[in-house]
């Protein structure tokens, strides 16, 4: 199957900092989906990780780190033109809505706005320690 036709799910910076952390994510997404989705990563995202890596409390460069290496075997990584001082938020919902994909963050500010849009979200589900997904379908 090409990736056309393939699921996708963008993942942000959040979600991955948690995969960085040593949370399943890939895996617990594609269990949810019951499938191998393509994973897509902004070059904004990579570049806030980035940051963090060479900014953060010596924890959050760990875990930026572990996810940026991450990326480099799991994911793609898309540009998206940046434009008018638009935030990463408003960038992950126009490339979720271009490329039909589901998005897995824990923001909540973003998950309200995904579901405005009617797009699907992959979170954490801290009392159950797993991720689930919300869609407005």
């Amino acid at each position: 199957m090409n990736n056309l036709n393939k699921l996708k799910v963008i993942l942000d910076t959040n979600m991955l900092m948690m995969a960085g952390r040593g949370l399943g994510v890939f895996e617990q997404i594609e269990e949810l989906l019951n499938s191998k989705p393509v994973f897509i990563v902004l070059s904004q995202v990579k570049q806030e990780l980035e940051k963090i890596a060479n900014t953060g409390s010596l924890r959050e460069r760990k875990a930026a780190t572990a996810a940026l290496e991450l990326i480099k075997t799991k994911c793609i990584v898309i540009d998206i033109e940046q434009g008018r001082a638009r935030g990463v938020d408003e960038l992950i919902i126009e490339a979720a809505l271009r490329e039909k994909a589901l998005v897995a963050t824990n923001d909540r500010k973003l998950r309200r706005k995904l579901r405005e849009k009617g797009l699907t979200e992959i979170y954490f589900r801290e009392e159950k320690n797993m991720l689930e997904s919300q869609s407005t379908i």
